[in-house]
Parts: C-alpha cells; structure tokens; sequence
C-alpha cells in the first residue's frame, strides 16, 4: 500500500517521464525530499529542476545521492518499465533492498483511497482526462488530478484543489483555510497540511501500456478508444482487447465508452451492468449543430437526461468534441451544474503538443501535436484538411517505437498520405532497442504522395529554408511523442527566418 508517512525520501528511475513527473511533483509537494535519474535532459526534467528536485542522467552509482544511500530504510524507489533491466541504479536498489514500486503499482495505491475517474483509451485519454480535471477544478471540488500531458494555462501534469468535502465550503464557494505561498505544483486554495488530506475526487489516465490500466481502481471508468497498438506488450489484438475488457470489468460504479469501442469489444458480452456509450453521432450521447473553426469548437450535448445547447469549446477539431462528450458525461453524472460546465468549457486551456498554435503568419502556420499512432495522425490531418482547404500541408513526422512501426508502417503512411508534402525523421526507440530491418524508410517507402523525404534534423532545417513560398499559404505540422517537441522551437525560428516576420 502506498503510504508517503513512512517515506522521508523518494527516489524516481525515469523522472522525466510524464507520469512520473506528477508523481515526483505529488511527493515533493508532500514534503518528502525527492530525487531522480532519467537517460537524458529535456524540458520536463529542467522543469523539475527548476522546482527544486535533484535529477542526475547519469546510470552510475556515483550518482545516488548520499542522503538515499545512508537512508535505504526511509526511501521508496518509484521506477517505470522504460528503465532497462540492466540499469546500474536499479539493480543496486534490488540488492541493496530497497523498497521498490513501479509507477502503475503507485497510482493505483493511491486510486484506492478516493473516488477515481480513470479515463482509459489509445488515442484521446489526456485531452479527456485534463477536460475532467478543469471542470472540477473549476467547480472548487477536492480533487486531485494526473493527466498525460502539460496543461496550458496551469502549466503542470498535476492539478490539485484540495477543498474540504461537499457541504463543507462557504457561500462564496471556497474553503476557509488559508492561500498557500510555498512550492505548489498548482494549488488552489490548499492548505500547509497534506495535499491528500481533503481530496475526494482522483482523476487519472488509465495507461494500457504493460498493462498498467489494471492497477487502478476505478469507481467511473471511460474507455475512448480501442484501436489496435502497444504490440511490445499484446502479441495480438484480441489479447489487447481483452486487457481493456479486463479494465472495465473492474469498475464499481459508472462506465462509459466510445461507441465504436463498446462494439469493438463486444462490452455487453463481457459487462452485466449498465452502461453508457458517446460518439460524434452514434451512442446514447451525441453531439448536435457542430461548427468547426480553427481556434473553436461550437456544439450541441444530447445526452440520455437532457441537452446543453451551443457549448464553446476554445479547440479544434472534431475529435476534440468527442473527448468533451464524455468529460461533460462523467461531470452531470457527478452532480456538476449545466452553467458550471458549460463555463469551463468555454475556458478549457487544451493541453501542449495536442493541436498546438505555435506559428501564425500570413503565409504559413506551425502546428505542433503529440500524435504516434495512425488513426490520430488520419484525425489530425483530416482536421486540418478541413479548417485549410485551400493550404497546402507537410507533415514532419517522426515514428514512435521500433515495434510500433514494424506493426503499423502500412497504416502510418496511409495516414500521412493524406498530407502534400512529407518528412520522416528517425524512430524516436524511446524504451526499446533496434530491431533489425524497421527504420522509418519502411514508412516513407509506403507513403503515396510524390513530396517525401526522410531526413534528420539538420536535413528538414535545410529543407525548409528551401521549401517554395509561392504558395498562398502553407500549413506545417510537426507531429510524434518522441523528442520532436524539442525541435518544435528551432523549426519555429526556421520558418520565422524564411518566410519573413
């Protein structure tokens, strides 16, 4: 059982990971000093930094820290399945003795302890689940949030309102207890005493990767989709279908799920309770008078107790309407009002790297999402296809996984073919070492459109000061969960330099 009252110190294998930097951000926040490894720097290890948690990326034992090698007793060792068995660190912690959980094991301790939204699905799961986050936070509930991605406006993974139970606020809808001043991830009205101590809502991704997903314990459950992925850890489909069947046969109270998912898994073969399903126009909840512009969303909530007519939703994309369809769901479930949710819905900040607005010229735009998976690269392309279809459109790609891509190149340019122009950098292995004969020029050689190049960094810079500005207006989107997101930057300033302004 997860407990922070015995643990003095916690030390993270893979800190820079962003489910573990919520909970490396949760365990600071609740006094315990923290310290980390993670293979390399990047933005969320800086941010880390920056809030005052040691990280090292070094794999040695020279780089744990003495306080955690004087303190085996009083340390917890927190580790995700992207840390090599072989590591130097890990493996001292086993032998040494060290009290040793995996991220998944420590996420669904904490599950237990409130009542948890557990958001479970292989594309949509974070916009879904920072969506639910805003409105209870917005709403003044005691919650506690872990979404998959930054959150704009709040700037952190972990979002957290830490209020006294219902029917304890005061009539202006906040708690008495005092501002905390200190080192909050992003607090909201908490208190000095534990950020755990008050909190009735959990929100959580539901990640299917190893299996994780079944760790938690749910009493409202979301399934958003089921498509076919993570061949590393399902040798096939059926064995990933019956992992999400699995998950939502562990839900004790509310489950909802995507239309074409609860088909695709056959959910009333395998689930006795009632149950809900949503999508943009099939299940019991749909979405009305949908309007699509490139910085909004405007739509009509039908769903089995009523319709919230011509809710705002600051996002593009069709998908994204989706997403919302079953956060509202889960919110009125909760007792939510209509003008509560549909204020924070017009208020919604979206998430980084989900159809990120990073360039707007006159000539050009700059679009940066996390998309890895071919039926998310199909939705973002043809999301773009339809608020620009007079621009034209390269995609700079790069694969995620060498055995995503050995299992899905056929896929991955037919989505990408859906672009004019394209660009493949390497694969991003993440976890994972080569496997012989899958490289990205799989990918590109199955791409249909005449435009493609595969390219490194350096090349796509080249290229794109190359690239023809005769056109009346181009659209570039840089897409992947690898490290991408920190060209994202560069590319910026290149198209800035060669198109002027």
């Amino acid at each position: 059982m997860f407990a922070l009252d015995d643990c003095v110190f916690v030390y993270f294998m893979g800190i820079g990971g962003i489910g573990m930097s919520a909970l490396a951000r949760l365990c600071a926040r609740q006094g315990c000093q923290v310290f980390g490894y993670d293979q390399s720097s990047s933005g969320p290890v800086e941010q880390l930094k920056a809030e005052r948690i040691s990280i090292s990326c070094t794999d040695t034992l020279a780089a744990i820290p003495e306080a955690i090698c004087q303190h085996p007793n009083q340390t917890l060792v927190i580790y995700t399945p992207a840390i090599p068995t072989d590591s130097t660190i890990l493996n001292y912690f086993k032998k040494a003795g060290y009290r040793i959980q995996s991220r998944a094991e420590v996420l669904g301790s904490i599950s237990k302890l409130f009542t948890t939204i557990a958001v479970a699905g292989t594309h949509g799961k974070t916009t879904t689940s920072a969506m639910i986050a805003h409105i209870l936070y917005e709403s003044n509930l005691p919650m506690i949030a872990f979404v998959g991605g930054m959150m704009k406006l709040y700037d952190t993974n972990l979002l957290y309102n830490n209020l006294n139970p219902f029917g304890n606020l005061t009539s202006n809808g906040h708690s008495n207890t005092t501002e905390y001043s200190g080192d909050c991830a992003s607090p909201k009205n908490c208190s000095k005493k534990s950020l755990l101590d008050d909190v009735q809502f959990m929100v959580a991704e539901a990640d299917e990767f190893n299996k994780s997903f079944l760790h938690l314990e749910p009493s409202f459950s979301i399934v958003t989709a089921a498509d076919a992925d993570h061949p590393e850890t399902y040798a096939t489909v059926a064995l990933m279908e019956a992992g999400f069947i699995e998950f939502i046969q562990k839900n004790q109270k509310h489950l909802l799920i995507q239309h074409r998912a609860a088909e695709q898994l056959a959910v009333r073969k395998h689930y006795d309770k009632p149950f809900l399903t949503y999508g943009l126009d099939q299940g019991d909840i749909v979405a009305g008078n949908v309007e699509i512009a490139p910085d909004q969303s405007v739509f009509d909530y039908v769903g089995v107790d009523g319709t919230i007519s011509n809710l705002v939703l600051p996002i593009a994309g069709l998908y994204n309407i989706e997403n919302a369809l079953a956060a509202i769901t889960i919110c009125r479930t909760l007792g939510i009002p209509e003008a509560q949710i549909r204020t924070s819905m017009a208020s919604f900040p979206g998430i980084k790297r989900r159809f990120s607005f990073v360039c707007k010229h006159e000539q050009y735009l700059l679009i940066d999402d996390y998309a890895h998976h071919p039926v998310e690269i199909s939705s973002l392309l043809s999301s773009v296809k339809k608020l620009y279809p007079n621009s034209g459109i390269t995609a700079i790609f790069q694969p995620h996984l060498f055995s995503r891509t050995q299992a899905f190149y056929k896929a991955f340019a037919a989505s990408l073919s859906l672009a004019d122009q394209v660009f493949i950098l390497p694969i991003y292995p993440a976890r994972e070492a080569p496997i012989p004969g899958v490289t990205a020029q799989l990918i590109l050689d199955a791409v249909s459109c005449k435009r493609k190049s595969l390219v490194t960094m350096d090349d796509l810079i080249t290229a794109l000061v190359a690239c023809d500005k005769t056109q009346t207006h181009q659209v570039f989107l840089t897409i992947g969960a690898g490290d991408i997101g920190e060209g994202v930057t560069t590319i910026a300033a290149t198209l800035q330099e060669s198109f002027g302004g």
